[in-house]
């Protein structure tokens, strides 16, 4: 069966936590550090408050990525506020899988979902040590324009 991308159901959030863990527990990957179990990734993603949208991609059944956006949060108070018209989003993709066309997949649903919405740019924050995930976001047309002392902050510009 080909790789499918689809609207993220909750009877995926299981398999999504696992991806991640495995993620977490690698390193320089993800800022995440506690790992998640199937409610939090329901919360934080499937059924985010902010959420825009959650896709999962499926092969043979198997979650090997998912790509969530979010609304940029309206009451952040902390440093790098943006604007209500941007969105943020954030990718992950199994162990393996990485670098094989998953990421491009997700980002074309999410990039039609984000159009729909009203997005006007995107922010993908990026760990200084995930070269693959910097490389990917530069691959689908993000562009640097922040840097903090652990991040690299690129946007997608519609």
């Amino acid at each position: 069966m080909p790789l499918i991308v689809r609207p993220a159901r909750r009877s995926d959030a299981k398999s999504m936590s696992e991806l991640l863990n495995e993620l977490i527990v690698q390193g320089e990957s993800t800022a995440h550090r506690l790992p998640f179990n199937a409610d939090r990734i329901i919360d934080t993603y499937i059924d985010s408050k902010l959420g825009i949208c959650c896709f999962s991609a499926v092969d043979d059944d198997e979650v090997i990525g998912f790509q969530a956006l979010d609304w940029a949060d309206p009451d952040w108070a902390g440093p790098d506020r943006l604007s209500p018209d941007w969105a943020i989003i954030a990718t992950y993709v199994a162990v393996g899988r990485q670098g094989k066309g998953v990421g491009r997949k997700l980002f074309a649903a999410t990039r039609a979902a984000a159009r729909l919405a009203g997005v006007q740019r995107i922010d993908a924050t990026i760990r200084r040590g995930n070269a693959v995930g910097q490389a990917y976001y530069d691959r689908i047309g993000f562009i640097d324009y922040r840097q903090g002392g652990q991040t690299i902050s690129k946007k997608f510009q519609f």
